[in-house]
């Protein structure tokens, strides 16, 4: 265990972080929750340090936002675990640790000393979590994936686009991050246990299955109906049926709403007299609508053909006369869930953010520069952003002299080496 004093829940435990980018934010979410988090890469560096952006737009193994983001709350040290002197560094660091997150290749696993039942054996305590694109075992085992591959084979791609067009992936790597949360709260599920019955476990996570759990409600609906949930667009697929449109354009971007804004089921009535009150409800206040729209009360599935139609049409010409503020602020005085569809700028900007200490400010060598906080509150042993990602080797003195308790000289002999 480390003796650091940080407050947070895993604050007496330590990491070793032996991943790549598929499971690199698994670490730092174990590092925001307290624990010491040990990232050890190769001694050139970590091969997500080229993934840019890049601060300065120069590429610079220091300077990269991808590692910045997924790295903070680790402390960094170099080995080569492909020479026989740097496994068994390694297996000493393991002595000193709790956990091990690794994403290595289940064909290489055992060849660098890291396979399950060898792990177990030599460190029965240890919580030993691999994450790797399709687990440990079964016939894509060794398949090599990225996040898009991952993003389709685990059908997320499938339902995202538009409809009669070909899938996309979704912006953010939802693959790399899903199968990263999942794995915490796996390895936490068996921490839980270690702290009844004292032993460790391995647990296994497949990158592939984290994206699939992901799917609300379309694989029921397979299984049921026999139906595929197709591309929905500007909206949603609901069993089979699709929704009307969600995101409307305002006068200054963007507003997500309601299905139709909120013009059928039980907010139908106060939505076309909101649009009324400001002359902009058209036919809706007609028997003959009004009639329509009480019909759907208590029903899920919207309007369809020309009336869905009509009701998308009068949101569009609606929502396009006001900002996003003025919208969403009278949305919810009628009890609509409208919402701003903000820009990463808009959110270091936010208001509500900010009165909740959202940002936290992170000391690099060059600048304080604003980091998301932390993503739970918890208010006994809150999670905390504590210290910026680490250069190369920054901390290599600490791990191998104060854990392993090597002296200097012998540390410099292991870099000039090319062991660490």
């Amino acid at each position: 265990m480390t003796t650091q004093t940080a407050a947070g829940p895993l604050a007496p435990f330590r990491v070793l972080d032996l991943t790549n980018e598929l499971g690199q934010f698994a670490g730092r979410m174990l590092g925001d929750l307290g624990a010491e988090v040990i990232k050890v890469e190769p001694p050139g560096g970590d091969e997500s340090r080229f993934i840019g952006p890049f601060r300065g737009d120069v590429v610079d193994p220091e300077q990269s936002l991808h590692w910045w983001t997924f790295n903070n709350n680790k402390l960094g040290a170099t080995l080569d675990l492909t020479t026989l002197r740097g496994q068994e560094l390694f297996s000493q660091l393991l002595e000193q640790a709790d956990f091990l997150v690794e994403t290595c290749p289940p064909d290489a696993a055992a060849a660098l000393g890291l396979g399950a039942e060898n792990i177990r054996s030599e460190h029965p305590s240890l919580v030993h979590t691999s994450i790797t694109p399709f687990g440990r075992e079964g016939p894509y085992a060794n398949w090599k994936a990225t996040d898009l591959v991952g993003t389709a084979m685990g059908g997320l791609s499938s339902l995202c686009g538009a409809p009669g067009r070909p899938p996309i992936r979704p912006t953010a790597s939802q693959g790399y991050t899903q199968a990263s949360a999942q794995a915490v709260v796996g390895t936490m599920i068996a921490h839980f246990q270690r702290t009844k019955t004292g032993r460790g476990q391995h647990v296994d996570q497949s990158m592939q299955e984290a994206v699939t759990f992901t799917h609300d409600n379309a694989m029921p609906t397979w299984d049921i109906r026999g139906i595929n949930n197709g591309r929905p667009g500007n909206g949603r697929q609901i069993g089979g049926y699709k929704s009307g449109q969600y995101v409307y354009e305002a006068a200054d971007g963007y507003v997500a709403a309601l299905s139709y804004g909120g013009l059928f089921g039980l907010t139908a009535r106060q939505t076309v007299e909101w649009l009324d009150h400001h002359g902009m409800a058209g036919d809706l206040t007609s028997d003959e609508w009004m009639a329509k729209l009480d019909a759907t009360q208590g029903v899920l599935i919207p309007p369809a053909g020309e009336d869905g139609d009509y009701l998308n049409d009068t949101l569009v010409a609606f929502c396009k006369q006001f900002t996003r503020s003025q919208l969403v602020a009278e949305a919810q005085q009628i009890r609509n869930g409208w919402g701003i569809v903000h820009t990463p700028g808009d959110l270091l900007e936010n208001e509500h953010l900010a009165d909740r200490d959202y940002w936290v400010d992170v000391q690099h060598q060059e600048a304080h520069l604003s980091y998301p906080g932390p993503w739970a509150k918890l208010s006994k042993t809150p999670l905390s952003v504590r210290h910026r990602a680490p250069h190369i080797g920054e901390h290599n003195f600490y791990v191998y002299g104060n854990l392993l308790g090597f002296s200097d000289d012998e540390i410099m002999a292991l870099s000039d080496d090319g062991v660490i």
